[in-house]
């Protein structure tokens, strides 16, 4: 009897490891449909994004990140739209710690009274330079406005340059 119990655990687990699940390095379990699918390389280079909808409002907001483990380098963006008033937003930043420049940018647009700005904005400090700039502009009265500034503290140059538009 016990003979038979031996040969019988040993069948049912050759049997049992020729159908084992595969290494867990390479491959991920898939509950819903029972099977081993090949697990996803993860990509240093490439980052992730959510968006968000409020069923409420309507509004909807997506917000994305990359960071570069080598380089160090990072950027985020965000958007954000809201149905019911028309209002859109963009925004997007980056910073390289190797150089030290940075960079942001942001444009919204009310679609009630069809202004639309941008303001952006670098800076180096190893040059010491920076630099802002805004833009606005309304079609429906034709008003359009643009100004710049730049300044660097090590050379003392500094420049203003400012220009409007009426209709």
């Amino acid at each position: 009897m016990n003979k038979h119990l031996v040969t019988l655990s040993v069948a049912a687990s050759a049997i049992l490891l020729g159908h084992a699940a595969p290494a867990a390095a390479q491959t991920v379990y898939n509950p819903y449909t029972r099977t081993y699918v090949a697990a996803p390389v993860a990509n240093p280079y490439v980052g992730g994004a959510a968006t968000v909808r409020n069923p409420y409002t309507g509004a909807t907001e997506t917000k994305a990140a990359v960071y570069n483990p080598y380089t160090g380098g990072a950027a985020h963006t965000e958007s954000a739209y809201n149905p019911y008033t028309g209002n859109a937003v963009h925004a997007t930043s980056a910073v390289n710690p190797y150089t030290g420049a940075q960079g942001a940018s942001a444009t919204q647009h009310n679609a009630y009274t069809g202004a639309t700005t941008h303001d952006s904005a670098v800076r180096n400090p190893y040059t010491g330079a920076g630099e802002a700039s805004q833009t606005y502009h309304n079609p429906y009265t034709g008003t359009t406005a643009h100004a710049t500034e730049y300044h660097n503290p090590y050379t003392g140059n500094t420049a203003v340059h400012y220009s409007a538009r009426r209709r």
